[in-house]
């Protein structure tokens, strides 16, 4: 299973608050209809306005193919253009799971 993992940068931190119910209402759900992701998750790192970055969101595809074929959708297009609007991925971490791993 592959990871993306991008550290989000809001681009003004008055977005804090909208950019999570976006995350919660819109970003959530749309995930569920890309058949590349099996899973995706966002986690607040910080609210101060000078953090390097803001939040963290975790990926896990089965195929990066796959994903970049979802990455040409509409769906996926409406989703950038809103992000696109409050935040910034500051950087990028990519990386295949070593085994089954551990989960309790």
């Amino acid at each position: 299973m592959k990871l993306i993992v991008h550290k989000i940068r809001l681009k003004n931190i008055a977005h804090l608050g909208a950019f999570r119910d976006w995350v919660e209402t819109t970003d959530y759900k749309a995930c569920e209809q890309l058949d590349s992701v099996k899973a995706f998750a966002v986690f607040e790192a910080s609210s101060e306005a000078n953090a390097p970055f803001h939040f963290v969101e975790t990926i896990y595809l089965e195929s990066e193919q796959a994903f970049e074929q979802d990455m040409t959708t509409p769906l996926f297009q409406s989703l950038v253009s809103r992000f696109d609007e409050m935040a910034e991925v500051v950087e990028e971490f990519k990386g295949e799971r070593i085994a089954q791993g551990y989960q309790q």
